[in-house]
């Protein structure tokens, strides 16, 4: 079974993806409250197409999976973005893939160890695992919902075949 190589993230690798959020992505920074208080920004956009729907914030709660992980499905959100925010400062995955005719690129699967400070956001139909965390962790997640849409219209799962499984270990 192949593995994947974990690699540190950055703004320049992840590009592809999506972005990163963290102060130093700030569009600007400015003093607010009377001087207290840095404001950073726009440090990450929520992108929605013309399909409706709501900017929502959401908490996940991710528990650790069984080691070796089996990298066994891979989803996408072809309506909007999402995005990922650490509530406790713990390190935690991403494993992410291009596009090939529709379907996620299997072969070039991309693994990034993510430092806790930071959060991400996946660009719109990028192609990521679920949630992957080293201990029990919390999340706010903005992403976009609709009352009574059904999830499938902003989520597409591809599972993978036996053959296709590969392993992540850290």
């Amino acid at each position: 079974m192949k593995t994947i190589p974990i690699a540190v993230i950055t703004k320049e690798t992840f590009l592809p993806f999506g972005h990163l959020i963290d102060k130093e992505n700030a569009a600007t920074k400015y003093f607010i409250n009377q001087g207290t208080t840095e404001r950073h920004h726009k440090v990450s956009e929520l992108s929605l197409n013309n399909e409706g729907g709501t900017p929502t914030i959401s908490i996940f709660s991710g528990t650790p999976r069984v080691m070796p992980i089996e990298i066994k499905i891979m989803e996408k959100h072809p309506i909007s973005s999402q995005s990922f925010l650490p509530i406790q400062n713990i390190d935690w995955l991403t494993v992410v893939c291009h596009e090939n005719n529709g379907m996620p690129d299997l072969n070039n699967l991309k693994c990034f160890l993510i430092n806790g400070n930071i959060g991400i956001t996946y660009n719109q139909n990028v192609w990521h695992h679920p949630l992957l965390v080293k201990n029990k962790q919390d999340f706010w997640i903005v992403d976009r919902t609709k009352t009574n849409e059904p999830s499938s219209i902003n989520l597409v799962e591809y599972h993978f075949l036996k053959k296709e499984i590969q392993c992540l270990s850290f």
